[in-house]
C-alpha cells in the first residue's frame, strides 16, 4: 500500500477519498423557501410570503397563549379574577377560562380550610419541638394591675376573598410563612393581640387564672371578629383558645400557692354540700317519724283518757242510782287489784297460819273476819 497525493490514499487496492459535503444538503434560506412556498394565497396578504408565515405563526401563539387561560378552581377553593389589574369577581370550583398573562390575572386560594396562629409562643414545625415563649406579645397588665403571661391559638378561616386580598395592606409575618399582602400576617396577630390585652386589662388577675377563662376566650373572639370586619380583613374569626395563662415566674410559686389554697377550699366546700345533699333528707325522715310516732302517742293517750273519764261518768252514774251497791263494788274490785301482791296471813282461834295460795301466785296479808291483819 503506498500513498498516490496528499489527498488520496490506496487502501486494499482500493481509492480512499476524504468526505465531502453532500451537494443535496437544505440550507437555512432553502427550508424557509420552500416553507413560504408551501403558505396558501391570503388575500391582502399576498401569497406564500414572510408576511403569511408571520401570520401563521401568530395564530399558533395566540392559541396557546388562550390555552394557558383555563384553570381549575378545587371544592375547597375560590379563584378571584382581575383583568388589567382591575377586580372582575371570583369563580367557585370547577373548570373555567380566564384572560391569561399580561392581560388578566387569576388568584386561586383555598377559603374553608381552618388556618391557626399562635399568640405569645411559637411551637416547633415538626409539632414535637417544645414551644418558646415570646413574652413581648404574652405579658400583659390585668384590672388590678398585676401582671400575667397568657399565651392562646387562633383559628380562623377566609370568609371574603375579595377583601383578604385586596383591601389590606400586610407585611407578612415570616414565622408562619405568610407572604407580604395578606391581612393573616401582621394584621391578625395585632387584632388578637388587642382584643386580648382590652379583655384581660378590664379583669382581675384571679379571672383569668382560675374562674372565667371560658368567658375571657369568648370575649376576645367577639372582639376580634369586631375588628376584623370593621377592617375588612375577609377573615372569619372561629376560635379562640387559652393555652398557659400563668403569673409571671418571679412571683409563680406565690400564685400556685393561692390556686392550691382556692382548690382546696372548692373542694373542702363541695364535700360539705354533699355531706347537707345525705343528711337534710335523713334528718328529714327522722324527724317525720319522730312527729309520727308523737302524733300517735298523742292520739292513744287521749283516746285514754276519754275512756277513763267515760268510764268515770258510767260510775258516778251508778252511784248516784245505788250508792251502796257501787261503793261495795268498788271496794271489791280495788281488793281484787292489791291483795294479789302481798303477802297474806289467816288468823282462826289456833293462831296465825300463813295462807299458800295453790296457784303459785305472790302471797300477802289478809284480814280476817274481825278486821285484824
Amino acid at each position: 500500500m503506498a500513498a498516490s497525493n496528499e489527498d488520496t490514499q490506496v487502501v486494499d487496492n482500493k481509492m480512499y477519498r476524504p468526505p465531502q459535503q453532500e451537494e443535496n444538503q437544505l440550507t437555512m434560506d432553502e427550508v424557509l423557501e420552500r416553507l413560504r412556498a408551501s403558505l396558501p394565497n391570503i388575500p391582502g396578504l399576498g401569497g406564500g410570503g414572510t408576511i403569511g408565515l408571520i401570520f401563521v405563526a401568530l395564530i399558533v401563539i395566540a392559541i396557546i397563549w388562550a390555552g394557558t387561560g383555563f384553570y381549575t378552581v378545587g371544592p375547597d377553593q375560590q379563584a378571584v379574577l382581575r383583568t388589567f389589574g382591575q377586580f372582575q369577581g371570583t369563580s367557585t370550583s370547577g373548570l373555567h377560562w380566564h384572560y391569561p398573562s399580561p392581560i388578566g390575572k387569576r388568584d386561586v386560594v383555598s377559603v374553608t380550610t381552618a388556618r391557626r396562629m399562635e399568640l405569645g409562643f411559637r411551637s416547633g414545625a415538626d409539632g414535637f419541638t417544645v414551644a418558646q415563649s415570646v413574652t413581648n406579645e404574652s405579658l400583659m397588665i390585668t384590672g388590678d394591675e398585676n401582671i400575667v403571661d397568657v399565651q392562646a391559638v387562633v383559628q380562623y378561616r377566609i370568609s371574603d376573598l375579595q377583601n383578604f386580598l385586596f383591601e389590606v395592606d400586610d407585611p407578612g409575618d415570616a414565622d408562619r410563612g405568610i407572604q407580604p399582602g395578606r391581612p393573616d400576617g401582621r394584621t391578625l396577630r395585632d387584632l388578637a393581640e388587642t382584643a386580648l390585652r382590652q379583655v384581660v386589662g378590664a379583669r382581675n388577675i384571679d379571672d383569668v387564672l382560675t374562674t372565667e377563662k371560658e368567658q375571657v376566650q369568648t370575649e376576645v373572639l367577639l372582639k376580634m371578629r369586631e375588628l376584623a370586619f370593621e377592617y375588612k380583613t375577609g377573615l372569619d374569626v372561629f376560635q379562640v383558645l387559652l393555652q398557659n395563662v400563668n403569673p409571671p415566674t418571679q412571683v409563680q410559686s406565690a400564685f400556685e400557692d393561692v390556686v392550691r389554697a382556692r382548690e382546696d377550699r372548692e373542694r373542702l366546700i363541695n364535700l360539705a354540700e354533699a355531706y347537707e345533699a345525705a343528711e337534710i333528707p335523713k334528718a328529714t325522715g327522722d324527724a317525720a317519724r319522730i312527729t309520727e310516732a308523737a302524733e300517735g302517742f298523742k292520739q292513744g293517750r287521749i283516746a285514754r283518757a276519754q275512756g277513763e273519764a267515760d268510764g268515770f261518768e258510767a260510775i258516778l252514774e251508778g252511784y248516784l242510782q245505788s250508792p251502796d251497791i257501787t261503793r261495795q263494788r268498788l271496794y271489791l274490785e280495788a281488793m281484787e287489784e292489791i291483795l294479789p301482791g302481798i303477802k297474806k296471813f289467816i288468823l282462826s282461834d289456833t293462831g296465825v297460819l300463813p295462807f299458800l295460795p295453790l296457784d303459785g301466785a305472790g302471797s300477802g296479808t289478809v284480814t280476817g273476819m274481825g278486821g285484824a291483819q
